[in-house]
């Protein structure tokens, strides 16, 4: 997907008052903020990266963004953000936490009958 004409270099109705990174690290932030899906999520990760944002400073857009849209927006927008990452956040928690996995297992028993 191409980019906005605002991100391109060429464009430029008045100098910015953020850099390019920074413009693009708000707009990640905005599209977590109203619950955008994984496909522009992915989006505005890859558009970071061309910027030289690491995953690190993503998550930190991740945590910044919940202190402002609330911990539940945080909670629904988080395992998107992974999948947009690269992460399969259901197994990066079942690896981390075998207990997880075994809970998953009873709740999905206990909810078949």
């Amino acid at each position: 997907m191409a980019p906005t004409p605002e991100f391109e270099r060429e464009y430029a109705l008045t100098k910015p008052a953020l850099d390019r990174r920074t413009r693009v690290l708000v707009r990640l932030a905005a599209l977590i903020a109203v619950g955008a899906c994984t496909e522009s999520l992915r989006w505005a990760v890859e558009l970071a990266s061309t910027t030289g944002a690491d995953d690190d400073a993503l998550a930190a857009v991740l945590i910044a963004t919940g202190s402002a849209a609330g911990s539940a927006q945080l909670v629904e927008s988080a395992p998107r953000l992974a999948l947009a990452l690269g992460f399969d956040p259901i197994t990066e928690r079942s690896a981390a936490d075998p207990l997880l996995t075994q809970q998953a297992r009873v709740g999905r028993a206990h909810h078949r009958f």
